[in-house]
């Protein structure tokens, strides 16, 4: 919703600058306008009044003359008010009677120009002159013109812009229209002048900043990357350590697995190595007490045979066989003590080498638990 507002804020500010400077824009081609037309009149109403004249002091623009009518006697061709336009008369002889001219006359003791209708046209003697009459007047003019006094012919008119050049003549007229607007021109074309360099400076100023905010944003990221990089460099460290010490580890790890298994298979070639001993101790006990039984069962089979003869024979013979049977004892026990001498020898070997391997056997899972 915030945003929204913020949205509808700044357009509606958009929307005001727009209008504002759109009735800117109006009111600035207004015066525009305003003060050129008020610059040309008064550059005209100057160069008519002081500038340029030609060499009959008739002031001219683009080739012609303008002049200001002031009476009614040309009435209703030409009013009081209307400004008309005159081309340079350079053959008196072209002009006609019903021709409109301007001539210079005298009029109450002073010399002015009038224009009026050509009435009549006379020769005299090497030179034109002519008579003149007003279209409002019922007689001539009582003065006739030399066609030296001829400065332009009326070619057409602009009814009541007369009074415009009239008023511009005058000394106020031309403080009004011309001295004061090309003031305001001047002073208007001032503030804009200075608002423009105003707004250049502040652009300038603006566009500093901008190159200074940017720099400074280019050295704050190209300090965050630096920084970054140096992150990257130092985790990228960090990983290749890891990295080594784990290889490392599985190393140390493989070695160890490859010693245990080595020692296993040492300890299974020793246990199968002692079985083979023990076995084969075994084997050579059983052999050893076979023939000794079998030594006894026939020394018992002959005392047998000798108890048997002499119980046959007389008392004496008793004797005989009485001791025969002590001796035989006697061999008997001393038979038996010798089996029973390695019978006795290889047992204890045998629980000694068992003793060795489950000691080996023991030391071997006591091993693989602290690999584990």
């Amino acid at each position: 919703m915030k945003d929204k507002k913020q949205t509808a804020i700044e357009t509606e500010e958009v929307e005001v600058v727009k209008k504002q400077s759109k009735a800117s824009k109006v009111f600035s081609t207004i015066i525009n306008v305003v003060l050129v037309l008020a610059i040309v009149l008064a550059a005209i109403s100057t160069y008519v009044s002081f500038v340029t004249t030609s060499g009959n002091g008739i002031p001219s623009i683009f080739g012609f003359q303008m002049y200001s009518i002031q009476t009614e006697s040309m009435y209703p061709i030409l009013k009081p008010g209307d400004l008309i336009f005159d081309t340079a008369v350079e053959k008196p002889e072209d002009l006609q009677v019903g021709d409109i001219i301007t001539y210079w006359t005298v009029i109450n003791g002073e010399r002015v120009l009038n224009t009026h209708k050509i009435h009549e046209i006379y020769d005299g003697g090497g030179y034109l002159i002519f008579e003149t009459k007003g279209e409002a007047n019922t007689v001539v003019d009582s003065l006739t013109v030399h066609e030296s006094e001829v400065v332009g012919k009326y070619k057409f008119r602009v009814e009541g812009l007369g009074k415009v050049f009239d008023y511009l003549q005058d000394s106020t007229g031309f403080l009004v229209v011309v001295v004061i607007p090309v003031f305001i021109f001047f002073l208007f074309y001032l503030v804009q002048f200075f608002r423009v360099l105003f707004e250049y400076q502040n652009v300038k100023n603006r566009i500093k900043y901008e190159q200074e905010r940017g720099k400074t944003e280019d050295l704050i990221a190209e300090q965050e990357k630096k920084a970054q990089d140096e992150k990257e460099a130092e985790r990228a460290k960090m990983e290749e350590e890891l990295r080594e010490k784990l290889k490392a580890e599985l190393l140390e790890e493989k070695k160890a697995q490859e010693a245990a298994a080595e020692r296993a298979k040492m300890e299974e070639e020793l246990r199968e190595k002692l079985k083979a001993e023990l076995m084969q101790s075994m084997g050579m006990a059983a052999a050893v007490t076979e023939p000794a039984e079998s030594a006894e069962e026939e020394t018992e089979e002959e005392t047998a045979e000798e108890v048997a003869e002499e119980a046959a024979e007389e008392t004496p013979a008793e004797e005989t066989a009485e001791e025969a049977a002590e001796e035989t004892a006697e061999e008997d026990v001393i038979e038996e003590a010798a089996e029973e001498t390695p019978a006795e020898e290889i047992a204890e070997e045998s629980a000694e080498e068992t003793a060795e391997e489950e000691s080996v056997e023991n030391d071997s899972e006591e091993e693989e638990t602290k690999d584990e």
